[in-house]
């Protein structure tokens, strides 16, 4: 049999360990559903080759009892039961891991597959991997303190407290177990106080649309579109083609899901008028394309069909902080768009409409929502004036279809 043998090694306190799932014809010889043994190496290469050993060895053990089974015809093997004074549910925290993956990773890009298997990573170095019923608070305390011993910041350890929880409370709600998750209830320290996100300055924001416009690339219509739009760097990677609607009276984009990627949340889903900086790269992205068969608006962070947001963030911030003596980064000019709306005395339920933020009261969910029309009128007291020709070209265009 050939199996990946990287598949059997995970990393604690900088030592490997061998962890396998035991077969489920030979579960009734076992007290757990997996075996786990420390290889006592910090080497991988060591480990593998130990991890290679191990699995032969089981491989022929096990062979050899079904093997007994079929000649003698019995039902089980007359083998003394391996660590059969344990008692437990049946299920560790990789098992409750696989389940949460297979149940509710449909549809889920890379990112929170990745996501999931760090936490789970980070707790079993912390306290190891053991049956689910073996834990307690006071585990949930150690890996509170192993995360705050890494560093991490305490709102940074809630973040994946807040993760890894759902992932075992997941599995004891499938399986009717009567175990406790060992992250309910543990404290956490004072984080002191949060730095508040301050919004870009004015002269900031056209000092890099303005080199944007100058430079003229899709790097740069990515944070334009951004900047005049307060949409999500995801949002704007992954757009489509046809989400751009340059030929109405009112230029706008539609925002909504594709196989590229989510929106964060249903209220994330709308409708967003183009003006300004948005507008011009909204006109410089769709006519590069003009004429080709390509799906979305920036290929160059949709390759495979997927949106890949992150390499975007690391190119773009790099970049923006060239450019800006202000601490700012991409996600900057979300939190911008708020303040220069509340600036010009926008209702701030027409602000979580242009933003899709979620509504603050339950009477906003109910309609339709606000006309294209009026979010524009909002929309177009923000935009800043501009002097590139380019931009001129786009408000033309704009002026052009609103007369036909």
């Amino acid at each position: 049999m050939v199996v990946n043998q990287f598949s059997y090694l995970f990393l604690r306190n900088n030592t490997y360990y061998f962890s396998r799932r035991i077969p489920l014809d030979m579960r009734n010889l076992y007290g757990s559903k997996r075996i786990v043994k420390s290889l006592k190496t910090r080497s991988k290469r060591v480990a593998l080759r130990g991890s290679t050993q191990i699995s032969f060895q089981l491989e022929t053990y096990w062979s050899s009892i079904r093997v007994e089974q079929i000649t003698q015809g019995l039902v089980s093997a007359p083998v003394t039961k391996v660590n059969s004074s344990l008692s437990g549910c049946g299920f560790d925290l990789l098992d409750a891991r696989d389940n949460y993956l297979k149940l509710k990773g449909e549809g889920k890009d890379h990112v929170f597959e990745r996501t999931v298997d760090r936490n789970v990573n980070y707790f079993i170095e912390a306290v190891g991997n053991r049956d689910l019923s073996d834990y307690s608070s006071t585990d949930g305390a150690r890996f509170r303190d192993f995360l705050l011993g890494k560093g991490l910041a305490v709102s940074s350890i809630k973040r994946i407290f807040s993760s890894l929880g759902p992932i075992i409370k997941l599995m004891i709600q499938e399986h009717g177990l009567s175990a406790i998750s060992p992250l309910v209830g543990t404290y956490m320290p004072s984080g002191g106080k949060k730095d508040k996100r301050q919004p870009i300055p004015i002269q900031t924001i056209k000092r890099i649309q303005s080199v944007c416009m100058d430079m003229n690339d899709d790097l740069r219509w990515v944070i334009a579109l951004v900047s005049d739009t307060g949409m999500r760097l995801a949002e704007v990677c992954g757009l489509e083609r046809n989400d751009v609607v340059l030929d109405a009276p009112i230029p706008h984009i539609t925002l909504q899901p594709n196989s590229a990627r989510r929106l964060k949340t249903d209220s994330s889903e709308r409708r967003i008028p183009l003006v300004g900086a948005s507008l011009w790269a909204a006109t410089q992205a769709f006519e590069l394309l003009s004429g080709s068969d390509q799906k979305y608006l920036f290929p160059r962070y949709t390759k495979g069909g997927k949106c890949n947001a992150n390499s975007a963030s690391a190119a773009l911030n790099k970049w923006v902080k060239k450019i800006s003596s202000e601490p700012v980064t991409v996600h900057s000019f979300r939190h911008s768009i708020r303040d220069r709306l509340r600036a010009v005395q926008c209702p701030s339920d027409i602000v979580d409409a242009i933003g899709g933020w979620s509504a603050t009261t339950v009477g906003e969910r109910y309609g339709q929502g606000y006309n294209i029309d009026v979010l524009f009128e909002w929309m177009e007291k923000i935009a800043l004036p501009r002097h590139s020709p380019s931009y001129s070209a786009a408000v033309e265009h704009k002026q052009l279809h609103t007369t036909n």
